[in-house]
């Protein structure tokens, strides 16, 4: 049961006093502000997407909005759909079963472990 008037908390990272009309809703707002939680986001969406291409990162980003990373079962673990929606790959954010990373042709991650990483950020 949720008590009546104003609830406070405190942001984590910057301090500032933040309001809640109910305690539940101050328990599920999390330990950072709104603002900094955008500010933490961009930080670690930036060191995701490090070292990858433009044309990486594009694909990646284009591969999620068409729904293309379907989660399992597994933590971390989507099945992708290949660009020509004939076949299926296995991706998680460490390693990925793609010619293109079986081969080796992407030394350090393909597109669909990158779109894993972003996911599971």
């Amino acid at each position: 049961m949720s008590s009546t008037g104003t609830h406070t908390a405190k942001c984590l990272k910057c301090g500032r006093t933040r309001h809640f009309h109910s305690a539940e809703a101050a328990d599920r707002a999390g330990p950072h502000g709104r603002i900094c939680r955008m500010r933490i986001r961009a930080a670690q969406l930036a060191a995701i997407l490090k070292g990858f291409t433009q044309a990486q990162i594009e694909a990646a980003r284009e591969m999620i909005a068409d729904g293309a990373f379907v989660p399992t079962g597994h933590p971390g673990v989507f099945r992708v759909v290949s660009s020509d929606g004939e076949r299926t790959y296995l991706s998680h954010p460490d390693g990925c079963n793609c010619p293109a990373w079986l081969r080796r042709v992407m030394p350090k991650a393909c597109k669909h472990m990158l779109g894993s990483r972003i996911l599971t950020a």
